[in-house]
């Protein structure tokens, strides 16, 4: 259920993203924030409780269950967040914690993490310092405080699961997910090699949703059963049931076999690792990341995660205050389409079989190993079949077929008003637009394109920049060529990223190049780590790095936890460092 962006590119390495002792920008981001809360949170808690000794252990929890939730899902501040989505991050670690030791059924951690955030709530609250919506802190007070582990009724219920791999293989094999598994992949591999065209578009997963139509409940609607075609199709493919890279069409993979058998503990792994696959993907992070889309799949999640803990959500009750009549309604009809799938139970409440408890638990497990173990941006299951119903998407670069044999420019990228300077030498064919420009500026300064852009002209009478509706540029960037603008040595243009910290990068022409037989584009030169983002612009990082400097620990790369846990960041923390290997592994794999 990891939080998935619009655009992911690879990153370069920061010591801050990659190193174990260092602390990731989101974490960096939750630290300031309740850094300048602390001294007002220790009067309060020391006139409210008489113990001003509790503050750090308090902030340490909340610091560490909010920087998860900011790793997966955007954070607008420490006193700003959505409700129902933090809910749902704090039940996601805390169970993931005790599956790492099942043995302590003590319900400590629980009890710890969410005193804490009670208190935290009640500071922000008395202290006038909340910036949502006032029902939404108050749901997730009386969640939280509902949510008692010491209660009479916390054992009330034995939660179903499968108790061997037969009842597992049983449990699945009477589920339509997999039906619809089999009916697809069926068609893929045969009729659907009429509607293939070298690819799945749209017209190809509209004729498999068709094709799947009758195993759907009648109240689905098309643009949802197109998604679920979609899901199924890119799980088949992940699984190694579908192989549609090796030839002209769509495949039989290895695992196919597996999937169409009758049920068998033998082939149980690839029928699990299939609906681990499809719940993947329906679960993730829709593209839209705002609004009411996102609102309706945090909150469907969080009634997974209560059907996880048995405390499936009645279908009937009355909406909460805290969510608008969109998001609820758009909650209960993705709770339709998995009901349509067998992977939520039919009845009164939305409950799930044991066997997609078990999945969805595996699921937030992963996530938390790849969270530790794997790059930013890594998805657990590859989606071949990416179909999306947001027109807006950005489609995928097109790679070239044949070497580039024109001119190249060679470009120079400053970092306005860095202090020491930090620059890039990048060379770029000509034929390239502006849009490629700014992702070739991301990548070199290691930025994950996650604010807005804009090219400017000579003396900012021009603006270059994407089509979209948060900004208005005077000319869109993707029908500029470089060629156009960059005729010959010293010709320039500003480019300006994130209006709130305002890094600005002035761009100039060193030489014209009638070829280059080399990676292009590449970076040939440059000098220091690109800041890390959201840490206040130029000014800031400048100060940031002479306190490192003159060995002064950085206010944003300490710990609120105690002394014996706090690691020391600031010790592999270099903003010096910078690789043009990295750079151009990741130009490679973007052009």
């Amino acid at each position: 259920m990891a939080k998935k962006k619009k655009k992911q590119k690879p990153k370069q390495g920061h010591p801050a993203r990659l190193q174990g002792d260092v602390i990731s920008i989101e974490r960096a981001k939750v630290k300031r924030g309740l850094d300048a809360l602390a001294p007002q949170f220790t009067r309060w808690l020391e006139a409210q409780h008489g113990d001003s000794e509790l503050a750090p252990m308090v902030l340490a929890a909340v610091g560490e269950t909010l920087s998860y939730y900011a790793e997966v899902i955007e954070l607008r501040g420490v006193t700003d967040f959505d409700p129902p989505q933090l809910f749902t991050v704090l039940n996601a670690t805390i169970e993931f914690e005790e599956a790492e030791d099942p043995d302590d059924g003590s319900g400590e951690l629980r009890e710890m993490v969410f005193t804490a955030w009670t208190v935290y709530l009640d500071f922000l609250r008395e202290n006038d310092l909340w910036r949502g919506d006032p029902a939404g802190l108050e749901w997730l007070l009386e969640t939280i405080n509902s949510d008692d582990p010491f209660s009479e009724h916390s054992d009330a219920q034995l939660l179903d699961v499968p108790e061997s791999a037969e009842d597992a293989v049983a449990e699945i094999g009477q589920m339509q997910v997999l039906e619809m598994g089999r009916v697809l992949l069926a068609w893929a591999t045969t009729k659907g090699h009429e509607h293939w065209n070298a690819g799945p578009g749209p017209k190809y997963i509209s004729q498999a949703a068709e094709t799947a139509r009758g195993l759907f409940s009648k109240d689905i609607d098309t643009s949802s059963r197109q998604h679920a075609a979609s899901v199924v199709l890119s799980a088949l493919e992940s699984v190694g049931a579908l192989d549609t890279a090796t030839g002209a069409v769509p495949e039989r993979g290895n695992n196919a076999e597996d999937l169409m058998a009758p049920g068998d503990v033998a082939n149980y792994e690839s029928k699990y690792s299939y609906l681990k696959a499809v719940l993947d993907l329906l679960l993730a992070q829709p593209e839209q990341s705002a609004g009411e889309s996102l609102e309706a799949w945090g909150l469907s999640n969080l009634w997974l995660l209560q059907a996880i803990d048995g405390q499936a959500q009645p279908v009937a009750e009355d909406r909460s205050e805290a969510f608008s009549e969109a998001g609820w309604a758009g909650a209960h009809h993705r709770m339709e389409l998995l009901r349509s799938l067998g992977l939520v139970s039919q009845g009164r409440a939305y409950d799930i079989p044991g066997i997609v408890r078990l999945a969805l638990t595996d699921l937030d497990a992963d996530a938390q190993e790849q969270a530790l173990g794997q790059a930013p941006g890594d998805q657990s299951v590859a989606d071949p079949f990416g179909f999306s119903l947001d027109e807006e998407e950005e489609p995928k670069r097109l790679k070239r077929t044949e070497p580039y044999k024109g001119k190249v420019l060679q470009l120079k990228l400053t970092l306005r008003e860095a202090k020491p300077p930090i620059w890039r030498r990048v060379m770029v064919p000509a034929d390239l637009n502006l849009g490629d420009l700014h992702d070739i500026i991301q990548i070199s300064f290691d930025w994950s394109d996650s604010h807005l852009h804009q090219f400017y002209g000579k003396n900012y009478k021009v603006s270059y920049g994407p089509q979209n509706p948060y900004m208005k540029s005077d000319i869109d960037e993707s029908t500029v060529l470089l060629s156009k603008l960059f005729k010959q040595p010293k010709d320039r243009l500003a480019y300006a990223y994130d209006f709130g910290d305002d890094w600005r990068i002035g761009i100039e022409v060193e030489d014209v190049l009638k070829s280059d037989d080399g990676q292009l584009p590449r970076c040939i030169g440059g000098r220091r780590m690109g800041p890390l983002e959201d840490t206040g612009g130029p000014w800031r990082w400048n100060e940031m790095v002479e306190e490192l400097k003159n060995d002064q620990p950085l206010t944003m790369m300490e710990d609120v936890l105690p002394e014996e846990f706090a690691a020391v960041p600031g010790e592999d923390f270099d903003p010096a460092v910078f690789s043009i290997e990295e750079i151009n592994e990741n130009l490679d794999a973007e052009f």
